[in-house]
């Protein structure tokens, strides 16, 4: 399935060796309410990045965030994102600066394009920090995201549980695709 996937997301973009795929990542959301702060963090995003278009899309399977406790899992996964109806959250845009590959200092850029979330599809703007390394890039980010922008509702009753808008951190790692 994802040796699939990963075909597919090649197959979009031209060939060239300035692709790279997401090696390792951590996609983690924090929403801070009156009553309780939620934490869950996802390891299994896929995706990549071609540096010659500055073309990138990035999936993220929603049903593979961890909570603190199964409760808050089940709640999350059935009544707020509904992850069988809607199972991923998918970035698909490109990056609106140059980079500089050969640049071993951090790069401050931003990534325009479509967010869909919860069956929503929307207009976004990332701000990405990315660090060039010899065989690696390392890509770290920090942005919110508004739950009713994307048709999440939250009950009243536990409007003091969950925030309206949640933070969301992504660390990845990406390495250099090489065709077999």
């Amino acid at each position: 399935m994802v040796a699939l996937l990963y075909s597919f997301l090649f197959f979009i973009f031209q060939e060239n060796n300035l692709k790279f795929i997401i090696n390792n990542s951590v996609v983690e959301f924090f929403s801070y309410a009156p009553l309780e702060n939620i934490k869950a963090e996802n390891k299994n995003s896929i995706g990549v990045i071609d540096f010659t278009s500055k073309e990138f899309i990035i999936k993220i399977p929603m049903n593979k965030f961890d909570f603190p406790n199964n409760l808050m899992e089940k709640h999350y996964n059935d009544s707020y994102l509904e992850t069988e109806k809607f199972p991923s959250c998918t970035f698909k845009g490109s990056i609106a600066e140059e980079i500089d590959l050969l640049k071993k200092e951090n790069q401050q850029v931003n990534a325009i394009g479509k967010l869909e979330l919860h069956g929503v599809s929307k207009d976004f703007k990332i701000p990405l920090n990315l660090k060039i390394n010899s065989n690696s890039i390392l890509i770290t980010s920090e942005f919110e995201i508004r739950l009713d922008e994307f048709k999440i509702k939250i009950p009243k009753l536990l409007f003091k549980n969950i925030a309206e808008v949640i933070e969301v951190k992504v660390n990845a790692e990406l390495k250099k695709y090489i065709k077999e």
